[in-house]
């Protein structure tokens, strides 16, 4: 059984092992984490180099020794060599995470299908029982939360910090939140139209203002 947690990996030092398509699918999974990316592999697919372009990663074009993993927090292995990765997981320390991507039983952890939208992350996992249930999913979530929900969780975020700021009453400022998570919202902003938008929250927050007296 596998507890769902959202881990902030700034700074931690993350090692991938191999440069094929998993190991990409990894790295992408990565980005805007700002956690330090090293790729440990003699070669890297095109994809991996072009992802490079764009993102901070250090690839040492080697294959694994043991010393390459002595100062990781987290360890990505992604090769389809059963005894690297049977040697990945023998020197790895109790204290290190590991994911050994063809074995998920010896892993410390999986990464479960995700859909970024901003702010908004969202997970699918069947706990290794139906990958292809999981992407299946998220194919479907993909459509519901399209990549206009970026624009909306942001405007959600920038109005949440308003009300907390101006809005000392909890009852008063959980009945605003609410209020914010109305259709018109969301439609106004993928319309573009954020004047009239941001008018409409300015309007409920002074009447909930005028409440709070």
């Amino acid at each position: 059984m596998y507890y769902p947690i959202m881990m902030n990996i700034k700074d931690k030092n993350v090692v991938v092992i191999g440069g094929g398509r998993v190991a990409y699918q990894k790295l992408i999974g990565l980005e805007g984490t700002e956690a330090n990316l090293t790729i440990i592999s003699p070669t890297i697919i095109p994809e991996i180099k072009e992802w490079m372009k764009h993102n901070n990663a250090k690839w040492i074009e080697k294959t694994f020794e043991p010393i390459d993993i002595e100062q990781a927090n987290i360890i990505i292995a992604t090769t389809n060599d059963s005894a690297t990765n049977h040697e990945i997981r023998i020197h790895k320390k109790e204290h290190q995470l590991l994911l050994l991507a063809d074995n998920p039983k010896d892993s410390d952890f999986i990464t479960p299908a995700t859909i970024k939208r901003g702010k908004l992350n969202i997970s699918i996992s069947t706990g290794g029982a139906s990958p292809s249930l999981a992407k299946k999913i998220k194919k479907d979530l993909e459509q519901q939360f399209d990549e206009k929900f970026e624009d909306y969780i942001e405007f959600l975020d920038y109005a949440r910090h308003i009300v907390l700021n101006q809005i000392a009453d909890r009852s008063l400022r959980k009945k605003l939140l609410t209020q914010l998570l109305d259709s018109k919202f969301y439609n106004l902003t993928v319309e573009g139209d954020v004047i009239k938008r941001n008018e409409i929250f300015k309007e409920m927050l002074q009447q909930v203002k005028g409440q709070s007296f």
